[in-house]
This record gives C-alpha cells, structure tokens and sequence, in this order.
C-alpha cells in the first residue's frame, strides 16, 4: 500500500488493492485506449528498466507533456511511488495519472471514486504513518475552503472538532466515512492536475506545444492537494 506495515479494518475498512482499483475503474470508466497511451508513453520513457520510471525519468515525462506546475512533478511522483522504492511501475504510473485528471468522477462508491479517495488520504497522510493528523486534516480543509470560494473558517478547529467524532485514529475509514457522510465535504476537487495527461498527450502529437492551460494556472496554489 506504500504505508507502514500492519492492517487494522478499524483504521483501514473499506481500503482496496490498488492495482485492483486500477482495472476495475479502466474498465467502468472506459478507459482502455487512455490506459494504452499511458503504457506507450511510459515505455518510451522508461529508458534505464522498461519496466520501471525512474524520477527523472518521470519528471522528464511530466516535462514534455504538462499537465500541472512544474513544481508539482516531483510531489506527484512521490505520491505515485506508494512503496516508495523510489521507481513507478507501470500500474503506479497509470493508476496516479487516472486518479489525479480533472475528467475522473468523484463518486465514492465507484472503483474510480475509490482509487482518488485512496491517493487522497495518501497525499494528506504526509508522514505516512496510515491516519491524518488534525494538522494534516486541517491543510485539507484549508485548500477545500479555497477551491470553493469559501469564506475561511479557522482549519483547525473544523479538523480538531472533527476528528474528534472519531475514537481512535484518523485513519482511511474515519475519513472514508467522513466524506461518505458530507461531514468532510469538497473533497472532489482536490488532488487534481489542471489538464488531463491524455489531452497533454495528444495535443503533443498533434505538433502543437503541450501548455498547461493559463486560466486554470492561475486559480491554483501551490499545492497539488489544492487541485
């Protein structure tokens, strides 16, 4: 899972394979041809193991095609590396750059829902010690506050007042149900890159200059989780 060793079903619940996640959404979403032109674009990358990126690998990949802020490259390539071992496999790589487009739904009880759910939880699970910390909690709900035009409550004590509902760890279930129960609401716009990679992708081969697009640039902070 790229987190520390161990699985309680009262910290972890409803937490799933990933590669599981992976085919299951490529197959509700439809997504066969995106995922084929994910797997060229990551061999043509994957010089030194094909069946491994490396992170300049990868961050050479994001270069050429530009989805997000260059600043963003090496966050989501820590975020993608879940057993960090420091290399993407193929299903890390296709795995992230579906959970994180702006086209994938955010519905929870869908395979698709779930993956971004996961990557969620693993984004703000800075320490990756397996459950969010009321600061970790509140960095979330501060960038939900700025995605919706919100006016800014205090993050911290919304996170302190709800993780407090929660006996025991903050872990993925406790936000799963969370954000089940609209108690933790927003959460479908974060941890999303401001173009789709496949668009990045096609406009590249098209001869045009994969650009991120200038009016989303500018509405983002500078943060990923804040996508």
């Amino acid at each position: 899972m790229g987190l520390q060793e161990g699985y309680s079903q009262e910290q972890w619940g409803p937490w799933k394979s990933h590669t599981l996640l992976l085919h299951q959404s490529i197959s509700e979403l439809g997504w066969q041809e995106q995922a084929q032109t994910l797997l060229e674009v990551f061999k043509e990358h994957a010089r030194e193991n094909d069946l491994y990126l490396s992170r300049e690998e990868f961050l050479g990949l994001m270069q050429k095609y530009p989805c997000c802020k260059a600043s963003h490259h090496a966050v989501f390539f820590d975020l993608f590396d879940r057993n960090q071992d420091g290399k993407l496999s193929e299903n890390d790589f296709m795995g992230g750059m579906l959970a994180v487009s702006p086209f994938t739904p955010h519905k929870l009880e869908t395979p698709s829902g779930q993956l971004r759910m996961q990557f969620i939880f693993l984004y703000y699970d800075a320490n990756r010690n397996g459950r969010l910390e009321v600061d970790e909690v509140a960095r979330m709900i501060e960038h939900i506050q700025q995605l919706r035009g919100q006016p800014h409550s205090d993050p911290l004590v919304d996170a302190t007042a709800l993780v407090s509902l929660y006996s025991g760890p903050f872990g993925f279930a406790a936000f799963h149900d969370a954000a089940q129960k609209r108690m933790l609401n927003g959460t479908s716009p974060l941890l999303r890159t401001q173009q789709d990679m496949i668009e990045a992708i096609r406009q590249r081969q098209q001869g045009g200059r994969a650009e991120v697009p200038p009016a989303l640039h500018a509405r983002q902070d500078d943060a990923p989780g804040a996508q």
